[in-house]
């Protein structure tokens, strides 16, 4: 496999957290890639039973020699399925184990926060981006990243899951919002003395509740807060991140911690960077089932009028 250990995090309630490492001899930084919603796909035993979840990425990034692994999974919520690395009823308890599990490989591999990369797509990227605000991180990767939780719950199909995190139940109220908007929240009380972490930012344009309501406001947020931002749209994939490609990932993640330029054009336009989607995109998928469904009727159509003609 990668050469993988899984461990076990408990918090002061009892509660358990699993997640996984990868050393690499050498390796001088820490990646920390935290897992999106894992669906069916997830459901596998030796993921649920004994892990708690999927480590999404494990093997995609793991087996990259240049960095250690820390890899993330948030199996509570209202499904078990997730909460965006935030908690119960208002008390962010995953987020603090999160932080705890983070900063206890910080030390035992006796790396700098200074060196931390933090990765995550959809639920993933919201962790990426909290976690990241709290280590003071190097650099942030966030795939279609979910930002603001009430948002999501309202145009993205996730009011359960956002709901279960929230004090009142109720995604939209302010009593909610320091859990809905703890990003904008951490963006505007990040230490006027640090800097932000560099933030890369992948998404497509039709991602429809996500794209302009969620990640563009991020980006003016950060920046007005000092922070360097580089943004690689896409115009079309709706929320996948078929688009992050191995070699993207390990670039990016490469240039941030050296402090180097980020092209995005690179990515977008070099067959080893671009992707490819392995699904339609919800428009084109909708025309082409139309096209069909028209079809043997067009066909039908002119038969009947040789017909009457005749």
């Amino acid at each position: 496999m990668t050469g993988a250990e899984f461990h076990v995090y408990v918090d002061r309630e009892g509660r358990k957290f699993q997640f996984a490492t990868v050393d690499h001899q050498g390796a001088t930084s820490l990646v920390i890639h935290l897992s999106a919603f894992f669906g069916k796909w997830g459901e596998a035993r030796r993921y649920r039973e004994d892990f708690g979840g999927y480590f999404h990425r494990l093997k995609m990034l793991g087996s990259d020699e240049n960095h250690n692994y820390l890899f993330l999974c948030d199996a509570f919520g209202a499904f078990g399925n997730g909460t965006y690395y935030t908690g119960q009823s208002g008390d962010l308890f995953i987020e603090r184990a999160i932080v705890e599990i983070a900063r206890g490989q910080l030390d035992r591999l006796d790396i700098d926060s200074g060196d931390v990369v933090t990765v995550g797509s959809s639920m993933g990227a919201t962790g990426a981006l909290t976690l990241g605000l709290h280590l003071r991180a190097c650099g942030v990767v966030a795939i279609g990243p979910h930002v603001d939780l009430d948002i999501a719950a309202t145009q993205c199909h996730r009011f359960a899951e956002v709901a279960f995190a929230c004090p009142d139940g109720d995604p939209t109220s302010i009593a909610s919002r320091h859990v809905t908007r703890r990003v904008e929240t951490m963006v505007a009380e990040y230490p006027r003395d640090r800097t932000l972490p560099r933030l890369f930012l992948q998404v497509c344009k039709d991602d429809v509740g996500v794209y302009r309501e969620q990640v563009m406001p991020l980006v003016d947020r950060w920046q007005l807060a000092g922070g360097r931002v580089d943004l690689d749209e896409r115009p079309v994939g709706g929320h996948t991140s078929d688009y992050a490609t191995r070699a993207l990932l390990l670039d990016v993640i490469g240039r941030q911690l050296r402090d180097e330029a980020i092209d995005v054009r690179r990515y977008q336009t070099l067959p080893e960077y671009r992707g490819e989607l392995s699904v339609e995109p919800r428009v084109e998928h909708l025309a082409r089932v139309l096209r069909q469904w028209l079809r043997p009727r067009a066909r039908l159509g002119s038969i009947v009028d040789r017909v009457r003609r005749d």
